[in-house]
């Protein structure tokens, strides 16, 4: 598995794929970059004297983004904006609340997002031109996150630590992991077969695979620091994501080896381990443990033969 560094700046974020797989859009500290996907002919597409951020392709042509920018006579929230690769004709698509993490749909005509309009961040659709607002989720606490599924029925997000995928009408939830981990950044293969995600169950933030379904599990980076933001490329053989392993945030760009496959069984094996190293002295005598037996049985005769010799001693009249 092949895995560069292509950029190398502060605070390099949130790249996404054009939809040729030829290009990367990406955050640059507050501004937004495109480069190749290799890195190089990196150029600044945008820059606000606001932050800008979450950026992604909405075709060859045009990207969406989050801004704190926002029209004249807009209320201050950050906001969707879309706008062509060339940096012109920018037009904000959301006003009334703070909305970020924009996503397009596989068929180009839904955006769904993140959005806080009462205390918390929900997962939100509109339609392509910012009209037709849907709310599909409404817990306590943020979701986020949000990614399509190559077919455009489901979406998937992270809530409190696990991965979640919904109906496109929110009608019904799936939960995909559940565990005490922090599992985040869900995105799904363009065929549908894995998906790609962030967890710290390896002790750091790392990237994993696991199965469309959400069985098994995958390990891709064992870097130290903190990976995130990983994206699947259009043809499903690579893997751009974000990593600080060299001190600073910067992208990187994974190519898979095409033979990836999954052991069903680890998270089962992963729990067993859990179990056997908490089991307490009853448990190992019921399991038949030998050491452990015959100290047992070796205790309860040594207080069986206390308690019979003091009621000897006291018929005799020593007691």
């Amino acid at each position: 598995m092949e895995d560069i560094q292509v950029t190398s700046g502060v605070n390099e974020n949130s790249p996404a794929w054009s939809p040729d797989g030829k290009r990367l859009v990406y955050a640059s500290d507050q501004d937004i970059w495109i480069a190749n996907a290799d890195g190089t002919g990196a150029r600044k597409l945008y820059s606000s004297m606001s932050w800008d951020g979450d950026p992604v392709f909405f075709d060859s042509n045009s990207i969406l983004f989050a801004s704190e920018q926002v029209d004249a006579f807009s209320s201050r929230f950050v906001s969707i904006h879309r706008i062509s690769i060339d940096g012109t004709g920018r037009k904000q698509l959301t006003t009334n609340a703070d909305s970020r993490d924009p996503v397009l749909s596989p068929e180009g005509d839904l955006i769904a997002y993140i959005s806080r309009i009462g205390n918390d961040y929900d997962i939100w659709i509109m339609a392509a031109d910012g009209s037709s607002k849907v709310r599909l989720t409404d817990r306590k606490g943020d979701e986020r996150d949000p990614s399509w599924s190559p077919d455009g029925k489901y979406i998937l997000y992270s809530y409190g630590g696990n991965i979640f995928r919904t109906d496109a009408s929110g009608a019904r939830t799936v939960q995909l992991t559940n565990d005490t981990f922090q599992n985040t950044n869900p995105a799904v293969s363009p065929d549908g077969a894995w998906i790609v995600f962030v967890s710290n169950r390896s002790g750091n933030q790392d990237i994993w695979l696991m199965n469309g379904d959400g069985k098994g599990t995958l390990q891709l980076t064992s870097d130290k620091g903190i990976q995130k933001d990983p994206l699947w490329s259009p043809d499903g053989n690579r893997i751009a994501y974000v990593s600080d392993d060299t001190g600073e945030f910067n992208i990187r760009v994974m190519t898979l080896d095409g033979n990836l496959s999954i052991s069903e069984q680890i998270e089962q094996t992963e729990k067993d381990i859990e179990e056997d190293s908490g089991s307490s002295v009853l448990q190992q005598v019921l399991t038949g443990k030998p050491a452990v037996i015959i100290g047992a049985a070796g205790l309860v005769v040594f207080v069986f033969v206390i308690i019979l010799l003091q009621k000897i001693l006291k018929k005799l009249g020593f007691v």
